[in-house]
């Protein structure tokens, strides 16, 4: 039979062991909430300088930055409202970045594929088809892409040290700083052109004689990877509209016709040959020429931001009646031409 004395030790017993339990306990959840943190706040400032983009315009699509693990986990897609500044939290880990500008999604002429891997990210011409000509199939752009500009970093180390500093715990352990000063918590961005403006120059003989004309260039990048800048071995021909006329000084007939487009990349070590189709202003005559007299050159501005420039020279174009009229003569005031302007060439 158990008495009351043996009763009293047994339970005031079990009092202190529960009492050393839940201490331990709150000690223990005391000292995860101030050691415990899964993520690190870093600052993204970007100089959109150097890549053409600095219009209001192209701000308002806004950027996206991608953090791609080394160890292969899945990449970290940030959408930046801020065109110029955002801030994101990642676990802990080491990541290669691709900022360009723009979303997925944004672009009416460029697609995406290879998401999932930095060096294999690449955009791409969207609006392609292919054609039967002369009894091949010839894939022609049919959209010119927008611009793009992108810029990268490897190796950006999360480290545990770095985690949790964007607050601070209740016992007073002061949070880090995540100042644009302190490089540990914070990226800076310098976008380089992925597109390139193309000037196409086409002199015509017979200018006055033309109603609309549109052309074709061989030769054209199909795609880039936004990491490297490299453009693929796959090669396209871009299909562009000619606009513009300008006559020589002192000459009703023979002048100039322009033409802008963005393109990945030409292949600058290949001659190039060019396909022009005119309707003339007859209404119903369509003038055909295949050119290989095509010079293709570039030039820097110094800053980064390379133009590329096309310059060809076509047959002349026979006279015609002009539709409606009698003689021959350029109707200033036919749809399709757009408003003239001067184009600067370079000459050397």
């Amino acid at each position: 039979m158990i008495n009351n004395k043996q009763i009293v030790p047994a339970f005031a017993q079990m009092q202190k062991w529960m009492l050393l339990c839940l201490l331990f306990f709150c000690i223990g959840c005391n000292r995860r909430d101030l050691t415990y943190y899964e993520t690190a706040e870093i600052t993204l400032t970007v100089d959109w300088s150097q890549s053409g983009l600095n219009g209001m315009d192209e701000a308002a699509h806004g950027a996206t930055a991608i953090f791609y693990p080394i160890d292969g986990g899945k990449p970290k897609i940030v959408l930046m409202g801020n065109y110029s500044q955002e801030t994101v939290r990642l676990q802990q880990g080491v990541y290669n970045v691709i900022l360009f500008n723009r979303s997925f999604t944004d672009f009416s002429n460029i697609a995406f594929r290879g998401n999932d891997g930095y060096e294999t990210l690449e955009a791409y011409n969207k609006n392609i088809e292919t054609q039967i000509d002369r009894n091949t199939d010839t894939r022609i752009i049919i959209g010119s892409p927008e611009k793009l500009a992108a810029a990268t970093l490897t190796g950006f180390a999360v480290t545990e040290d770095m985690l949790g500093n964007y607050t601070q715990t209740t016992y007073g352990k002061a949070a880090h700083s995540a100042t644009a000063g302190n490089e540990r918590y914070a990226l800076h961005f310098v976008p380089q052109k992925r597109s390139h403006e193309v000037i196409a120059v086409i002199r015509v003989e017979g200018l006055n004689n033309i109603r609309s004309a549109i052309c074709r260039l061989d030769g054209i990048s199909e795609s880039i990877f936004l990491a490297t800048g490299k453009t693929s071995g796959q090669s396209i021909t871009q299909e562009f509209p000619l606009s513009h006329p300008v006559f020589d000084e002192n000459s009703p007939f023979n002048g100039t016709l322009t033409a802008t487009f963005n393109v990945f990349g030409i292949d600058f070590s290949e001659n190039h040959r060019l396909h022009l189709e005119a309707k003339l202003v007859d209404g119903k005559t369509v003038f055909t020429g295949d050119y290989d007299n095509v010079k293709v050159t570039e030039k820097d501005n110094g800053k980064g931001v390379i133009t590329i420039y096309v310059e060809a020279t076509t047959d002349k174009i026979p006279e015609v009646k002009p539709e409606g009229g009698s003689g021959s003569g350029f109707d200033v005031d036919v749809d399709g031409w757009g408003d003239e302007v001067d184009t600067d060439i370079p000459i050397e």
